[in-house]
């Protein structure tokens, strides 16, 4: 939270009721979340918050890089979006195209990528999400 905190001053943003709910929801939950239901999460906390406060929030931590939209699974990419938290700049998962299962991992080792990309475009990477889709290992076994 502290992170958020610095961040949002930093760009001269502050640190709103709103924008602290939502941190928190976040930060609360193991599973990845849909805009609708970190404004559900938030509204059981506050119910003066409005779900556009939400959005506009989700929208601003999106832009700041605190976090990134994501599918939740191969199956329903576009009604699938959910956000990521970004805390070391980077987040992986392998989602499978048959059940639908986000696989997190963390071993991404794209540093030597990210120094090629940044040589070859002139620009400076803050960082990446990273999303392979596949077969799990549970489907793969039945097939």
């Amino acid at each position: 939270m502290a992170n958020l905190i610095q961040l949002l001053h930093k760009t001269g943003y502050k640190y709103t009721k709103p924008r602290q709910l939502v941190s928190e929801v976040l930060e609360s939950h193991a599973e990845h979340l849909s805009a609708n239901e970190i404004w559900e999460a938030v509204s059981q906390l506050d119910p003066t918050i409005g779900r556009m406060s939400v959005y506009r929030t989700l929208d601003l931590f999106t832009q700041l890089g605190y976090i990134r939209p994501a599918t939740r699974n191969a199956a329903d990419i576009r009604n699938g979006i959910v956000y990521v938290m970004m805390h070391d700049g980077h987040h992986h998962h392998i989602i499978c195209q048959n059940c639908g299962q986000v696989i997190e991992f963390e071993d991404c080792n794209l540093d030597k990528l990210v120094e090629t990309l940044e040589k070859k475009y002139n620009c400076r990477i803050g960082g990446h999400l990273l999303e392979f889709f596949g077969v799990c290992d549970k489907c793969l076994r039945v097939a």
